[in-house]
């Protein structure tokens, strides 16, 4: 609505209500109100009846009453515009607090990375989500505003968060009881600075690490993914049940992305799954949809489509699968939000895109830029018959039922309750539950004998310890992608243990600890820790060739030193490599050259698990959620090579007493 004029309509509604005095006796009233709205819009074109709105806001606003019920109400005394306004997301850089008082806009969101202007605070956020909700209930209807964010491993994108695990290392630590917590911190450290939704969790099954979200995945199985996300979403949404209304401390969640990410075509992000619809939908009926089936037997609250397309149609403007398979086979009640930018994707013009998927099943857009843009062609589809008014009912109530079952409408707005939580934002109890997963998270690959001893029981003996590699002091590298920033960056970007701050805090009664970053050591080391791997990336940043599974470059180098160091000393430590990545990297030509072999996956912030496991009492307990191959360019045939062909089976791992562990 840019550019357009504003007028000031005067709206008098000579009252035919009557009301009580304190007397008893019955007077009429006139009530008069004033709106500011846009030239042409349909707040000047439909006439607006206060009465019917004040008998309204009795019901919408009564948090006594059922969540349909008051749907219901609200929705008879919207305009087109205001439905049409529902229906979009922006992002928070380009939506300002007139904006919200103006549009009446249904979400706002902040992306990987988008921060307020004033820092990267729990406090600065908490005044900018609470600023754009307050102006929401200015808006002639007060329907409060939605605010989504990717906390996809913890309120990762605000410095000081706990940071966990990424799904793959979760998916390895394969513990549904584990998820719970993870999901309740969560929850609140989201709730401390006022956002109400997490576009989480994602879905994902990988089937070829050259994908760049392969580490958002828990599993390559679907079965593992239904076990771990069900508890999940369950307890981020407070285990809210039915139509029930959600707890305070609850965050609504998002089961991401439908579906068919991890198949497509040499694993390329956003690309194409070379199925049929027919045999797609074969391969739903085999297990791919059971995880969604999973969250919705949890209640989840909304769902995204994936970027991908199946048989070259996007999944997006797929009414197939978005209404026939997931609102009416599944029976999916909640709201479908796009993905970042997604219907620029679609086919056709502007116009027809946002026709196609909102008649394919999407309730909400999110167009991060083009908001306004979005909403006015909804009006205008609508006006000429393009998107049916049932279908914008439809998806404006599903909105709707999102924002009662949220507690949204009841919520006060502001930092009193926030506050409560303020104090656990980053808190030693929270970076407890997050140092659990990493030691649950992490996958023994080898326990070589050494000295008639397995590794792990020699590694006791230490009393001189060089910790090697720039990642062993690396926040970022730990973290990953979507840390701070949507790529994730490396060097200490957040609040955190580094592993060999870890290592050292674990053996500093008894064993010296030195970092030597190129791999320099010191003669007399006993053991020997190089921490290798990839640097943070996300999405298709991470997508790679089969040669492109390896340690970084520096990683490589530090190798061949250490070797070379070795060498050079003529002592034989007992050598351990811990591998920081999103996803199974090349290491054939490392393996046998090392005592001990750990994969670490992307752990988040607190290192000092690693150490809890390799040198306390902890026993190794996690297995490998997808298979390790020995040549990545056979990926997309993994399940059908010989084990010759394999480095490392799915739900591989082993104990410190060298027993393979069983999968649950």
């Amino acid at each position: 609505m840019k550019g357009k004029k504003l007028v000031k309509v005067l709206s008098v509604v000579l009252a035919s209500a009557l009301f009580l005095t304190s007397c008893g006796k019955a007077e009429e009233a006139s009530v008069s109100s004033e709106t500011w709205i846009s030239a042409g819009s349909e707040l000047a074109e439909e006439a607006v009846d206060e009465q019917a709105l004040e008998e309204a806001k009795k019901i919408y606003l009564n948090k006594d009453l059922p969540v349909a019920e008051r749907v219901e109400a609200l929705l008879s005394v919207m305009t087109l515009e205001e439905k049409a306004y529902q229906c979009v997301q922006g992002e928070q850089d380009n939506v300002s607090v007139e904006d919200v008082k103006r549009t009446g806009i249904g979400s706002v969101l902040s992306g990987g990375g988008s921060d307020p202007v004033e820092g990267n605070l729990p406090e600065h956020w908490q005044k900018r989500v609470n600023e754009l909700k307050a102006a929401a209930l200015e808006t002639r209807l007060g329907i409060p505003l939605l605010y989504g964010i990717d906390a996809v491993h913890g309120n990762n994108n605000i410095y000081g968060a706990t940071v966990f695990p990424h799904n793959i290392g979760l998916g390895a630590a394969d513990d549904p009881e584990l998820m719970e917590e993870i999901a309740h911190v969560v929850a609140r450290e989201v709730r401390a600075i006022g956002v109400q939704y997490s576009f989480a969790p994602c879905l994902a099954n990988p089937q070829n690490e050259r994908w760049g979200r392969t580490y958002e995945g828990f599993s390559e199985k679907t079965a593992d993914v239904v076990r771990l996300a069900g508890p999940f979403v369950a307890a981020l949404q407070g285990n809210v049940k039915g139509d029930e209304y959600m707890p305070e401390d609850a965050i609504i969640a998002c089961a991401k992305h439908f579906i068919g990410e991890g198949y497509t075509a040499e694993g390329v992000n956003q690309g194409n799954v070379e199925m049929s619809s027919a045999e797609f939908d074969e391969l739903l009926a085999m297990g791919v949809l059971d995880p969604y089936k999973a969250c919705i037997d949890n209640n989840v609250l909304t769902v995204m489509p994936s970027y991908n397309s199946i048989d070259g149609l996007k999944c997006h403007e797929n009414k197939h699968l978005l209404t026939d398979v997931l609102k009416e086979q599944l029976g999916f009640k909640g709201m479908v939000i796009s993905d970042y930018n997604a219907i620029g994707q679609c086919s056709g013009t502007y116009d027809e895109e946002v026709a196609n998927c909102m008649n394919a099943g999407v309730d909400m857009f999110m167009e991060a830029q083009e908001w306004d843009r979005c909403a006015q062609t909804i009006i205008k589809l609508v006006k000429k018959g393009e998107i049916s008014e049932e279908r914008l009912d439809d998806a404006v109530s599903r909105i709707l039922r999102v924002k009662f079952m949220s507690n949204m409408f009841d919520e006060e707005v502001g930092p009193a309750h926030e506050n409560e939580l303020f104090d656990e934002f980053g808190s030693e109890e929270n970076r407890e539950v997050a140092r659990r997963a990493v030691r649950e998270s992490l996958v023994l690959l080898k326990n070589g004998n050494v000295d008639g001893k397995l590794a792990m029981e020699k590694i006791k003996e230490a009393t001189n310890i060089t910790v090697c590699g720039s990642g062993a002091f690396d926040i970022g590298r730990q973290c990953g992608g979507w840390t701070i920033s949507w790529q994730g960056e490396a060097g200490n970007i957040t609040l955190g243990t580094p592993i060999v701050q870890g290592i050292y805090d674990e053996v500093k009664e008894y064993a010296k600890v030195s970092h030597s970053v190129r791999g320099e050591l010191d003669a007399a080391s006993d053991v020997i820790v190089t921490v290798v791997g990839e640097n943070p990336y996300a999405e298709s940043n991470g997508d790679v060739t089969p040669s492109g599974l390896k340690p970084i470059s520096g990683d490589i180098k530090l190798l061949e030193t250490i070797e070379e160091q070795i060498a050079t000393n003529g002592n034989t430590p007992l050598k351990v490599l811990i591998i920081i990545a999103g996803r199974p990297i090349d290491i054939n030509d490392y393996v046998d050259k090392y005592d001990a072999v750990v994969m670490a996956f992307l752990p988040g912030t607190e290192g000092e698990g690693i150490a809890d496991v390799l040198f306390g009492d902890y026993d190794f307990t996690g297995t490998l959620p997808i298979t390790w191959l020995k040549d990545f360019k056979k990926a997309d045939e993994k399940h059908e090579l010989p084990e010759s062909e394999i480095l490392f089976p799915y739900g591989f791992g082993l104990n410190k007493t060298g027993e393979l562990l069983v999968r649950k």
